[in-house]
């Protein structure tokens, strides 16, 4: 085999995956986060982050090659895309009337709502599934790699948000955000599992939290600051909650199959290579 092609070994995501899936999001986040620390102004500083996500993404396609094809294309086992969407915009439409039925109509779009749901986007996504995601599909050593992969990625995505309560979120919205953001997360890793591309869920990601961030006046910067637990905002979070059951129905038993070809497909691996222990 040519120097060219010859596959690199994994250490640390052979013995230890999970390990290396932190590893992976830790260093993403502080490569993402420099633009934050340079003084630049919100805007630029959201969207040069965005920008790094991508050039993370695509150097770690290139440090997996060239076994891994990447995340950054659907596999062409993926079928049914049409209905990853429609958990999505369950969610998206659900969430924006409760909102105008909560707190009555409110638009006001400005370009730092813009790079911020951008940044949001790119960053997290790129964080908490598309640099830990493939890891665990390919190392996790078990048929029951997409349960764990969803409930580590989900878990994590929401208690940082609940970091929230740091940044001035009271201790009822901090929670709230934290178990929206759980069952949004589940949603996210489905939706990835499902396509194995993670422009669509940085794409549904993103619009959320740009509708979010136009249309409900108590969000200061992605911060839920309101004080009062309204009736809307309980069902608002309820419709999160369908929206993440709505998705582990995507990555169902039944589909497990299709999931698993999709990502030995991007892995270069054979079923009759690679079979998972109980």
């Amino acid at each position: 085999m040519s120097k060219k092609t010859k596959m690199r070994k994994h250490i640390l995501c052979e013995k230890a995956p999970i390990v290396a899936m932190i590893a992976a999001a830790f260093l993403a986040m502080l490569i993402l986060s420099i633009p934050g620390l340079l003084g630049l102004s919100d805007v630029v500083s959201n969207l040069a982050s965005s920008v790094l996500a991508v050039l993370f993404l695509i150097a770690y396609t290139k440090w997996f090659a060239p076994e891994f094809k990447g995340v950054l294309k659907t596999s062409a086992f993926a079928t049914g895309i049409i209905f990853v969407w429609l958990p999505f915009l369950f969610k998206l439409v659900g969430s924006y009337i409760l909102d105008v039925v909560d707190c009555g109509f409110y638009f006001k779009p400005t370009m730092l709502a813009l790079t911020m749901a951008i940044a949001a986007g790119f960053f997290e996504e790129t964080i908490f599934r598309g640099v830990t995601v493939p890891i665990g599909m390919r190392y996790i050593r078990s048929e029951k790699r997409v349960s764990i992969i969803v409930l580590f990625t989900a878990l994590v995505f929401g208690l940082l948000h609940v970091g929230n309560i740091i940044n001035g979120a009271s201790v009822a919205m901090g929670l709230i955000q934290g178990i929206a953001t759980i069952f949004a997360g589940v949603l996210f890793v489905a939706v990835f599992l499902r396509t194995g591309n993670i422009l669509i869920p940085i794409l549904m990601h993103g619009v959320y939290d740009y509708m979010c961030f136009v249309t409900d006046a108590s969000l200061d910067n992605g911060i839920m600051t309101a004080e009062t637990v309204t009736t809307g905002l309980i069902l608002a979070v309820l419709v999160d909650i369908i929206a993440g059951i709505w998705g582990l129905y995507l990555i169902r038993p039944a589909k497990r199959a299709e999931i698993f070809a999709i990502w030995n497909d991007k892995w270069g691996v054979s079923a009759a290579e690679y079979q998972p222990k109980h």
